[in-house]
């Protein structure tokens, strides 16, 4: 009997562990759906605890083995992540919502993407919906004033042909350049790649601001980093949507000169003969060249997409007419981006194509000089129907040296770009991607025979051209792997990448032509060739960059946010004893609203602390810098013979090296009333270190007097800005109405803390003289212990009755002369900042942006040249009739000026109609109207204080652009 109740128990136990077997590991299959009921493709469906995982089909099914009782996790990007606990059922469907916190939203970063809510370092990224409407002839313009610490100022107004100046957190360098690295879909780019593309091919600009996101691009990341992404096709759905806009400028802003009349007068109050000054006419120069322009822009997109394939295709048409007498452009360009699954979706192939052709008329800032000083009593035109001109030296009618020369460009830009991803693994995937850019372009001007520039010269006709080639060609290889255990998540990336560059140009000129025909067309049948005046020149250069990075991020229950990079890097640019270089970077968050004495706080919805630090270096820098460059030395006698001569033109030098920015960051997010309410707050420290600049060498050892070489240090440190808030939302019987804030500010204080060290010194550099009739005469100093764009000069006390100047005499000589300079201030604006309102009502939508600077002074050079009466019989600035100078033209802090502004940038009305399913294959029609530029509120007596580049910031040049608005009408439709 025992024996027989032992061997049922064991019967018992071994049915019961085959049981527990069979049901331990079932074949679950299910689906996920979004709160529509759409089914969502791509989601990660993971067991708890586990390794093992699967991803949703295009249908959102999966299937997978699990255990009865196995706790399955749900994640996708933007939506709330789920955990479900495996009962005995073999069906499962999952419904995924939108995260209530709302900060779900994805942002892109080095080689890959992150959660928003995720970030510890300072990115932001701007939407399509976010971007600044209206005409803009450089597509960084649209996002002009929505990221605090990001400087972009249209130095030259409106000129079709000009670029914007782009600063992030200050200007880091002195001989370096200062311009953020671009990205486009992965691709390593350039603003003229940029410009390549339509505004509506664009679908955000995502911004790496510090040193802690910017890092893992190593030389290149150092004045920041902003990344593009275009528009894509989507799986299941297929669009069609044309835009067009009109569009007229209009001239606002110019300067007051002195009429016909007030000329003649004063010429008589000053015992200047006005009879031999009068040619009997009353001219406005500036009326003659400026004109209103009219432009407009069209562009078709065609998207599409199924289960394993997603296609866009947009071509565009941009016509842009200054409003200068011969400037604008024209331009047309494509771009196609496609997405093709392979194997069940383990294998992603996308690609990228543009292509851009860009004809170009450049205008002649000399012209707009000329137009101030031009006589206003003489005509546009002689009696003979030619051009007025004045016998011998002197001014140039503006008219004719605008419509007498012909200064002219051609740029054609494509590129093209393969990524292909594999999923080895459901953790682990292989990405590599290879690109190829191309920018050919082509000038000519040509100066006719009868212009005055030939007739002075006496060249009979001038024509010149040149021709630019480059190329560059990237190959990247880069693996991600994605770890997930029950509070742990971490994300490893690891890869290489190879990149080189080439240029190719040249020139040629020549003078002397029978007639003007063909223009620069005609260059080889000049007489200069056949006299051997002619020249001709041809050049080259090429640059590689080899890396190696990686990247680990973690994250302990969303709570406890880590990140830190490490890149290795060479480029050919630097010395043999300093091509390779480390750029490190950490940085850490703390989700304080996550943690458990948070919960029951209803109104904050976010509270995160960020803390970063990154290195970066800076490789814009001329190339060849580093070895001694071999040219024409001209002609030496040598065994008994005349001989060409070649050898080194520089000095070389092998310590060369990239300019590295360290760089900490600490920031604040703040989110209240459900998100209705959000904030931001970062402050940064910036040390430039190994600047670069040009040295007094020694000779011997040296060959030449000068080298290029690492010495100064730079810093930069600020705070930035930023709130948003969604102050009203009402329901009424026609619609919604929604009112929308959005506000920043950045403030930036920038210190040359040395140009010496132990091999080379300089006290300080004078530097940017000025032209006649003020010659020689330095306007800027960078000295240690003061900012870039520190104006250096003589410090005004008055102005004597016979109108002579007086100045402070630091050393009491009876002279004024270079021993009484003081520093007179600074070009560099301290705070930046922006407002915007969007209103929304039913199918209506009103919106306006202000943006502004402060804390800086603009060097008026106009007054210099033209608000003192020693300069007649030119013609002058009308301000000069309230002046008693006649003196001298010497720069001081008298032509100095507060340069605080305040610019109206943007105003525009829209109405939206929702077509979809009452209009045969249209969805929407948007229609609306756009005002830009269309005020400046500022006590700046010039043109526009938003003035000055690079190290010369706040210099308000004698030629100048003029200041427009621009009022444009559009239309949007979606089939």
């Amino acid at each position: 009997m025992y024996i027989k109740n032992l061997l049922i128990i064991l019967m018992l136990l071994l049915v019961g562990t085959s049981a527990m077997a069979q049901t331990s590991n079932f074949a679950l299959q299910g689906v996920v759906v979004d709160a529509k009921g759409d089914p969502l493709a791509g989601v990660t469906v993971a067991i708890k605890g586990t390794t093992q995982g699967v991803s949703t089909d295009v249908d959102g099914k999966f299937s997978l083995s699990v255990a009865q009782g196995a706790t399955l996790s749900f994640g996708f990007m933007g939506l709330k992540s789920q955990e479900v606990r495996v009962t005995s059922q073999e069906w499962l469907r999952v419904v995924m919502h939108e995260d209530a916190i709302e900060l779900e939203e994805t942002v892109v970063i080095g080689y890959g993407t992150a959660k928003k809510e995720e970030l510890t370092s300072a990115v932001v990224k701007v939407g399509k919906e976010d971007f600044n409407p209206g005409v803009t002839n450089n597509l960084v313009n649209l996002i002009a004033g929505k990221v605090p610490g990001l400087v972009i100022r249209n130095t030259a107004g409106n000129d079709p042909n000009a670029s914007p100046e782009i600063l992030l957190r200050g200007i880091g360098s002195v001989r370096a350049g200062s311009t953020p690295l671009v990205i486009i879909d992965g691709v390593y780019a350039s603003i003229a790649d940029l410009n390549s593309l339509s505004a509506q091919d664009i679908e955000s600009f995502n911004v790496l601001k510090d040193g802690s996101s910017a890092a893992i691009y190593g030389t290149r990341g150092s004045n920041g980093v902003i990344i593009v992404e275009t528009r894509k096709g989507a799986a299941g759905r297929s669009t069609v949507e044309y835009s067009s806009d009109y569009y007229v400028e209009t001239p606002t802003r110019k300067l007051d000169v002195m009429t016909a009349e007030e000329y003649l007068g004063l010429l008589a109050k000053k015992g200047l003969s006005a009879a031999n000054n009068d040619y009997g006419f009353s001219t406005d120069w500036m009326s003659e060249m400026v004109k209103p322009a009219f432009g407009h822009s069209q562009n078709v997109s065609f998207a599409t997409g199924t289960e394993n394939s997603e296609l866009r295709a947009s071509v565009g048409y941009r016509q842009a007419d200054g409003i200068l007498l011969n400037t604008g452009n024209k331009q047309t360009n494509g771009h196609i981006t496609f997405k093709q699954f392979f194997f069940d979706k383990k294998l992603r192939i996308e690609g990228t194509a543009s292509g851009a052709n860009r004809k170009m008329q450049y205008t002649d800032y000399g012209a707009l000089n000329q137009a101030l000083i031009y006589h206003p009593t003489a005509p546009v035109r002689a009696y003979d129907d030619n051009f007025f001109e004045f016998q011998g030296l002197g001014a140039y009618n503006p008219v004719a040296l605008l419509s007498q020369e012909s200064n002219r460009g051609e740029r054609f830009i494509y590129s093209g770009s393969l990524l292909a991803t594999l999923d080895l693994l459901p953790t682990l995937k292989l990405t590599a991607m290879a690109a190829h850019n191309n920018e050919n372009e082509e000038g000519s001007h040509y100066i006719t025979r009868e212009s005055r520039r030939s007739v002075v010269d006496n060249k009979e006709g001038t024509a010149s051209t040149s021709s630019h080639f480059y190329k560059k060609n990237t190959l990247e290889l880069y693996g991600t792997y994605n770890f997930v255990m029950n509070e742990h998540n971490a994300t490893l990336v690891a890869g290489y990448s190879y990149n080189d560059e080439k240029r190719v140009w040249d020139n040629a000129s020549n003078s002397g032509f029978l007639n003007d025909q063909l223009g620069a067309f005609n260059i080889g049948n000049g007489t200069y060739l056949e006299d051997g005046r002619a020249t001709l020149g041809r050049g080259g250069d090429e640059a590689r960059l080899i890396a190696f990075f990686g990247r680990a991020s973690y994250s302990y229950n969303g709570k406890y946010l880590f990140n830190a990079s490490l890149r290795r890097e060479g480029s050919t640019r630097f010395g043999e004893n300093n091509k390779w270089g480390w750029f490190p970077a950490v940085s850490v968050g703390w989700r304080i609203t996550e943690e458990e004495f948070m919960q029951g706080i209803d109104v904050l919805s976010n509270l995160k602390l960020r803390a970063g630090y990154g290195l970066t270096g800076n490789q814009d820098i001329p190339r060849y810098q580093s070895i001694a460059k071999l040219n024409d030395l001209g002609y030496t006698y040598y065994n008994n013979a005349w001989q060409k001569a070649y050898g080194p033109i520089n000095n070389s030098n092998p310590n060369l090296r990239w300019e590295k920015n360290s760089e900490y960051n600490f920031g604040l997010d703040i989110g209240l009333f459900k998100n209705s309410l959000t904030a931001s707050i970062d402050y940064y420290y910036r040390k430039t270190t190994d600047l670069l600049d040009w040295y007094d060498a020694q000779i011997p050892a040296s060959i030449y007097s000068t080298i290029f070489t690492n010495v100064g240090t730079l810093t930069n440190k600020g705070v930035e800005f930023t709130v948003g808030y969604d102050l009203a939302t009402i329901n009424t019987s026609l619609g919604n109405f929604n009112w929308h804030i959005d506000a920043g500010a950045s403030y930036n204080q920038n210190e040359l803390v040395s140009l010496s060290n132990d091999t080379y010194k300089a006290n300080h550099i004078i530097y940017n003289t000025l032209s006649a009739p003020a010659t020689g005469q330095p306007t800027y100093i960078l000295e240690e212990g003061k900012p870039i764009g520190t104006y250096y000069g003589l410090q005004y006390k008055g102005i004597t009755s016979q109108g002579k100047w007086v100045f402070n005499e630091v050393v009491e000589d009876g002279s004024y002369d270079d021993k009484d300079y003081q520093y007179l201030g600074s070009g560099l604006p301290t705070w930046n900042f922006s407002l915007a309102n969007t209103f929304r009502y039913g199918n209506f939508d009103l919106s306006f942006q202000m943006r502004g600077a402060a804390g800086f002074e603009v060097l008026n050079v106009k007054r210099v040249y033209y608000e003192n009466t020693v300069s007649l019989p030119f013609n002058l600035l009308s301000s000069v009739l309230d002046k008693n100078l006649n003196d001298a033209a010497v720069f001081s802090d008298y032509y100095l000026e507060k340069g605080d502004y305040l610019k109206l940038t943007n105003v525009t009305l829209g109405y939206t109609l929702n077509l979809k399913n009452k209009v045969p294959y249209i969805s929407a029609v948007r229609v609306y109207a756009t005002g830009s530029n269309l005020y400046t509120f500022t006590g700046y007596t010039g043109v526009d204080p938003e003035v000055g580049s690079g190290l010369t910031p706040g210099f308000d040049n004698a030629g100048y652009y003029p200041r427009s608005a621009t009022f444009l009408v559009g239309l949007n439709i979606t089939f």
